[in-house]
């Protein structure tokens, strides 16, 4: 069942700006290539953490809106869970 989801990542700051876009590119990679599509993409850039996450202070936040399987999002979690770069996500059913 295809679904409207929105999903927010946060992106070590060690990596730079172009490799963390680069990561942000590989999570819409994997939504297309699974049947999804993406809606929209919003870079918030660099920005200041409330509280230090894996000895990280600061982050590059992406926000992605993107309809997809029910089932792929399981994978999707998984590929956040195992990046060591994505130091902080979450996947929201939109209504």
């Amino acid at each position: 069942m295809i679904r409207k989801y929105e999903s927010m990542i946060v992106i070590a700051s060690t990596l730079g700006e172009d490799a963390a876009k680069k990561e942000n590119e590989k999570v819409l990679t994997f939504v297309k290539e699974n049947g999804g599509e993406v809606i929209s993409t919003d870079e918030w850039g660099k920005r200041k953490l409330a509280y230090q996450i894996k000895r990280n202070t600061e982050g590059y936040y992406f926000i992605n809106n993107f309809n997809l399987d029910a089932d792929a999002i399981l994978e999707l979690e998984r590929i956040y869970r195992l990046s060591e770069s994505i130091i902080r996500s979450n996947v929201l059913v939109k209504s």
